[in-house]
């Protein structure tokens, strides 16, 4: 390459750096001090958990603090609504959780305080599917069984959720369309109040995460998995679709921030988020949290999270949950 060529492919660079809101020399130097992640869920829960195994191991790699900042309020809407309105500079990040973000935007737009082309999402590292759980002690062995007596008992089993457009809820109107059946949802505050719900027998069925799944193993028992295939954490379950019904619900976890983002910082948190998910250490430690480690970059992050809000537009238009 002649040295003009090398000058003018620079200058390019450094236009594009200009134009997107970094110098050629912050672009070079980024991260140059802490990088905050909001997380909009309280300490200790799924996504704060996930995201701290994250940090834990991009830290070394960014060379800088990853900070995380607890924003819970609204189910998580209003962190996400307090992301979308920060300076696109990098050093303001978050967890977002499809489709957490997603269902609120769609059913009650006036009300989220952002909308779903606010985010800028850099890549997902983890995506987890739904399970369908009951007590290990329960009379449903099978997802036959409780598909069954569903079916001859229209609404007589309850089944918790942690409010109406949760994602379990929504997991739940997909188990009721593809069987057939009805079930009375239950609606609690939280996960874990959802869990006691079902372990004290004031439900009968759950829809959770596989978080729930691999931490009650002896407690709940998995009738299926709402994914294309079989988890390796639990891999006695079978996916829905070996049963013979078409469900699929997964929630990711991804990296993302701002709109405006510059393109230079998606391409460098892409980078480390697919250095991070190549960890072996990682990888067992979210296997651990039920979440299993995957990477998808910007655009398959994209194109995933979009196909997700489509699924769920048809479920809210179906069910009529728009207000």
């Amino acid at each position: 390459m002649s040295i003009d060529l090398r000058l003018s492919c620079w200058g390019l660079a450094a236009a594009g750096a200009i134009a997107l809101g970094l110098s050629p020399a912050a672009a070079q130097d980024y991260p140059d001090h802490a990088v905050d992640v909001i997380v909009p869920f309280n300490p200790g829960g799924g996504a704060d958990a996930s995201q701290r195994t994250f940090n834990k191991y991009a830290e070394p790699i960014a060379g800088q603090p990853l900070v995380i900042v607890n924003k819970p309020g609204a189910g998580g809407t209003k962190g996400w609504a307090e992301m979308v309105r920060m300076d696109p500079d990098g050093y303001t990040m978050s967890i977002v959780t499809p489709p957490f973000n997603v269902i609120p935007a769609l059913a009650r737009p006036k009300q989220t305080g952002y909308t779903l082309d606010q985010f800028t999402y850099v890549c997902i590292y983890a995506v987890v599917p739904d399970v369908l759980l009951v007590r290990e002690d329960s009379d449903f062995e099978t997802l036959a069984d409780l598909v069954d007596y569903a079916k001859a008992n229209p609404g007589k089993i309850k089944a918790a959720n942690t409010g109406t457009l949760g994602a379990d809820f929504m997991t739940t109107l997909l188990i009721e369309n593809a069987t057939g059946t009805q079930f009375t949802q239950i609606p609690f505050t939280g996960g874990a109040e959802a869990l006691q719900g079902i372990l004290s027998g004031t439900t009968d069925a759950m829809v959770a995460s596989t978080l729930f799944a691999v931490a009650q193993q002896g407690t709940l028992r998995t009738l299926a998995i709402a994914a294309p295939q079989r988890d390796p954490n639990i891999p006695d379950v079978p996916t829905f679709t070996e049963q013979g019904y078409e469900v699929v619900s997964e929630r990711y976890r991804v990296f993302g921030g701002p709109p405006g983002l510059p393109a230079e910082v998606v391409s460098y948190w892409a980078d480390v988020c697919e250095k991070v998910t190549a960890n072996e250490d990682f990888r067992n430690e979210m296997n651990e949290l039920g979440q299993p480690p995957a990477f998808r970059g910007p655009d398959e992050a994209k194109a995933s999270i979009e196909a997700m809000q489509e699924r769920m537009q048809a479920i809210v238009d179906a069910n009529d949950l728009a207000e």
